[in-house]
């Protein structure tokens, strides 16, 4: 059965990230976490990539753009694996620019390790993002941020 610290640690998280809190994030995080996003989110950003320090310093650049997040969680499946977890949640925020609301729902599995999250695999809605973002909106991994076109 998932245990109940790991479905906190993951609450934990989750909040924190959604108010911008991220030296609370990267506490919940493994320094060598892997990141995984079967359904690239949009053009140009990876499907998977390692590393907390890269996770936050991509977050804090994309998201200066957005409001905070408001989470909520709709469920949290309960595993026979008490290292792992699949939640389903979904996000509200505003992207500033244009004022437009942005909501999207996720599937995540987690796994965890030592008190902290190892692996986040998150199933998210790509065309939620193009749609507020726009279509030709693109990653730069140079600049560990999003670029909407004008």
């Amino acid at each position: 059965m998932t245990s109940n610290v790991n479905r906190d640690l993951f609450v934990t998280m989750l909040t924190a990230l959604g108010r911008k809190e991220f030296d609370t994030v990267e506490r919940c995080l493994a320094d060598d976490i892997v990141f995984e996003w079967p359904f690239p989110v949009m053009d140009g950003f990876p499907t998977e990539h390692r590393g907390a320090r890269w996770f936050l310093q991509a977050m804090e650049t994309s998201w200066r753009d957005f409001d905070d997040y408001a989470y909520k969680i709709e469920v949290i499946h309960d595993l026979a694996e008490d290292t792992r977890l699949i939640a389903e949640y979904s996000s509200h925020s505003r992207y500033r620019p244009t004022g437009e609301p942005y909501s999207n729902r996720y599937i995540s599995i987690l796994d965890f390790a030592d008190g902290r999250i190892t692996r986040w695999r998150e199933y998210v809605n790509p065309r939620v993002v193009a749609q507020v973002l726009g279509e030709r909106a693109s990653w730069s991994e140079d600049s560990g941020a999003h670029t909407a076109p004008a």
